[in-house]
């Protein structure tokens, strides 16, 4: 059986599409530094002894719009940064429903709704953007 060269240009232009398909991260939320700690002894942190609790540590991560950390569950927390990223050049700041105890936030822009139990995912379009987060006895390390 004889290639053509037609028949190997079609095979080449196949492989060569088929890697080049490889999705990446869309950044939508532009990176910044962040690194900061919380203590969960503190009055305005309280809410976190609690699963499903949040709360908003204001003047961090994206425009200083604030950084949403949440109690997923006894020994894990997630962080969020609070912009967001439906409409990026507004730098819009989501607010906490239920005062935190929702597991939920919605832009007051576009009344997109995020959920902190399914990490950050929207009702509709990106997702939050996520930091990191480890525990130390009472006190938290939030970083990107």
């Amino acid at each position: 059986m004889r290639i053509t060269k037609i028949t190997l240009a079609f095979i080449t232009l196949g492989l060569v599409s088929l890697f080049s398909c490889v999705e990446e991260e869309e950044i939508i939320v532009p990176n910044v530094y962040v690194n900061f700690n919380i203590s969960l002894d503190l009055p305005q942190f309280v809410a976190l002894n609690s699963v499903n609790n949040s709360v908003k540590v204001p003047d961090e991560g994206y425009d200083d719009n604030g950084v949403i950390i949440y109690r997923f569950t006894l020994d894990e927390f997630l962080a969020f940064d609070a912009t967001c990223p439906q409409h990026i050049t507004i730098s819009t700041s989501i607010n906490l429903d239920d005062n935190g105890a929702a597991g939920t936030a919605t832009c007051p822009h576009c009344q997109t709704t995020y959920s902190f139990f399914n990490f950050g995912q929207a009702s509709s379009g990106y997702p939050l953007k996520r930091y990191k987060v480890k525990q130390s006895g009472s006190f938290l390390n939030v970083t990107n």
